[in-house]
């Protein structure tokens, strides 16, 4: 009974909601807490599972794994390359340059660019975080209201820049346990920063990859992070390469025989240690080692380092998968092997990336998007989008040569009358990939005019009457 109780007690600490900064006092844990024991966490964990289950590590041993240089680095990385080559807006109509223009210019005067790229390697350390949309003085009071008040508007001009909040100092306040066909199952309306009660909605929300609903407490409403992900690799790594540092250490060995009577003894071995720095003393490539014929033996004894460094890059491999990119993108390590050119490796890693990039980024900047057109006095326009640029520029290569074809088979059913000017007009502008997209298609079709033959005339142009 007592070993079933402390079990208990370890499953409620290693699962309860995170210890944060955020909470005001304990009365409002107790109810995340009960929330939790009502929703039977805790008795899915003492299933007998429970020793096979890894649980959330928790925010002071994530700071210190943030300074491990391996998961830096792999963090780092991906959020350099999510954000690398940003985003592109694109109009379907033709007067979407201003409201694209005016855009850009707030992306840029926000900086949302290193705001998004900071954000991401919270998630990548942390599990995720928020990004506070300061818009000037706000009361305590008003922070619990809707971005702009009671409404879904926010007033023009208000937003006057982003701010990271670490999740550290984030508790969930408000959400819905017990119903899960509710909208707000398990999403916060509101967060507690610091004990200050803010809504959702003057947040940008970014989170890794989110675990089972019923663990959600566990990792502060936010996703399991990259560098607890990664952990056990990046460990074993280290591992491999200390022992592997340690045999290079004694990879050539002297075995130097000579009377140990005197340290056996119990003596003080003064006289062998002073034998020893006269045969160091003189060891070297050009000096010569002297030795008692009689009484004593040299023996340069090696170890094989054979199959090291294959176990080393093994592991570096091993690495590389866990954090879903190429060993040539996070090690620099250029790829072996015959006809070895890695063009694989990176189609593999900028389709992972894409797919991060959907995942983490999509919704908190299609949020931030409606809010910059609000923020300059306009309705959000449907037909405003935006895709995330391709980080390989073979894909604009194919892609070029892609709508070329279209176009030369477009002129042959063209030439042949088998489709009209019409119907070619649709099909570039109904293709979004084909850069011309926003044009109209009820636009009337200029035909071109084909060129005037020159009159006829004499060397010096003059015209020539037949008589």
């Amino acid at each position: 009974m007592e070993i079933k109780a402390e079990n208990e007690r370890k499953i409620i600490k290693d699962f309860s909601p995170v210890e944060t900064l955020g909470y005001r006092g304990t009365n409002l844990r107790a109810v995340h807490d009960k929330a939790l024991h009502d929703a039977g966490v805790y008795n899915i964990l003492n299933a007998g599972l429970y020793d096979n289950i890894p649980s959330f590590l928790g925010y002071m041993t994530l700071a210190e794994l943030s300074q491990d240089g391996v998961i830096k680095s792999g963090v780092d990385l991906r959020a350099d390359e999510m954000t690398r080559r940003w985003i592109e807006f694109m109009y379907k109509g033709e007067s979407g340059d201003d409201l694209i223009n005016q855009l850009e210019d707030d992306i840029d005067r926000l900086h949302v660019q290193k705001v998004f790229r900071d954000a991401i390697k919270m998630c990548g350390f942390y599990g995720g975080c928020l990004v506070y949309i300061d818009v000037g003085n706000v009361s305590n009071e008003e922070l619990k209201l809707p971005l702009g008040g009671d409404t879904d508007t926010i007033k023009p001009d208000s937003i006057q820049g982003l701010k990271i909040i670490e999740p550290f100092y984030i508790a969930p306040c408000r959400y819905d346990c017990s119903n899960p066909i509710n909208k707000n199952y398990y999403v916060p309306q509101s967060w507690l920063v610091n004990g200050v009660e803010i809504h959702a909605s003057r947040f940008l929300y970014f989170a890794e990859d989110k675990p089972p609903t019923l663990l959600a407490p566990s990792y502060n409403f936010f996703g399991v992070p990259l560098a607890q992900t990664v952990l056990d690799a990046v460990m074993g790594f280290e591992e491999t390469s200390k022992a592997a540092a340690r045999m290079l250490s004694k990879y050539a060995c002297t075995v130097f025989k000579t009377d140990m009577n005197e340290v056996l003894s119990g003596g003080s071995g003064s006289n062998i240690q002073k034998r020893i720095a006269y045969f160091a003393a003189n060891r070297d490539n050009d000096g010569v080692m002297t030795i008692d014929k009689e009484a004593e033996d040299i023996i340069m004894a090696q170890h094989s380092l054979a199959g090291v460094t294959d176990i080393v890059r093994q592991q570096m491999d091993i690495v590389a998968a866990m954090f879903s990119e190429p060993a040539v993108k996070l090690w620099g390590l250029t790829p072996s092997g015959l006809n070895a050119t890695g063009d694989i490796d990176m189609r593999s890693h900028y389709d992972h990336i894409n797919a991060v990039q959907e995942r983490i980024m999509r919704d908190p900047l299609e949020y931030l998007v409606s809010l910059l057109q609000l923020n300059r006095g306009m309705e959000p326009d449907e037909n405003l989008t935006f895709d995330f640029v391709s980080l390989s520029d073979e894909d604009e290569k194919l892609n070029a040569e892609i709508q070329k074809l279209k176009v030369d088979t477009m002129a042959e059913l063209f030439d042949r009358g088998i489709i009209s000017g019409e119907e070619c007009r649709h099909v570039i502008a109904t293709d979004e990939e084909s850069g011309f997209d926003d044009i109209d298609e009820d636009a009337e079709i200029v035909p071109l005019m084909e060129p005037e033959e020159p009159a006829e005339g004499g060397e010096n142009g003059d015209t020539v009457t037949a008589s």
